[in-house]
């Protein structure tokens, strides 16, 4: 009599084989995951600042102080200092999201787009404090 097939015996063999590549592999991939999300996070960061910086510059020499030209999204200067959401900067072209203009923590994915942040210029050294968003970033500083 021909049986074709596999043995219990076999078919275990298999199972536990698979499982041991399983606990092996799977630590070191969690673990590459978080230090992509972690890279991401640093580069939004660091995207933040370069749009808040372009931002200002617009502001304080360009024409986005227009109203009539950029609706909500016109801006205004006092004592050196600009108020805005990270969503603003995303709408208006600065920060770089994607097609829904959305920006979103990489580390949790939560949308952070409302977040409000303040710009300040103090002797061409531009500083960009978050306003209690918890994951926005905290303070940064550009020359």
């Amino acid at each position: 009599m021909n049986r074709k097939g596999f043995t219990l015996i076999e078919l275990l063999a298999i199972i536990v084989l698979i499982g041991i590549v399983g606990v092996i592999t799977v630590p070191s991939v969690l673990d590459a995951v978080g230090a992509s999300r972690s890279a991401s996070y640093q580069m939004l960061i660091k995207n933040i600042v370069a749009a808040s910086e372009n931002y200002y510059m617009e502001c304080e020499y360009g024409d986005l102080s227009d109203s009539t030209k950029y609706g909500t999204y016109a801006c205004s200067i006092n004592d050196n200092t600009i108020i805005t959401t990270l969503g603003t900067l995303a709408s208006t072209g600065f920060l770089k999201t994607d097609s829904s203009k959305k920006v979103t923590n990489p580390n949790d994915n939560e949308d952070i787009s409302l977040c409000e942040i303040t710009i300040t210029k103090d002797n061409s050294v531009y500083k960009v404090t978050s306003n209690g968003c918890s994951n926005c970033p905290s303070t940064y500083e550009v020359e």
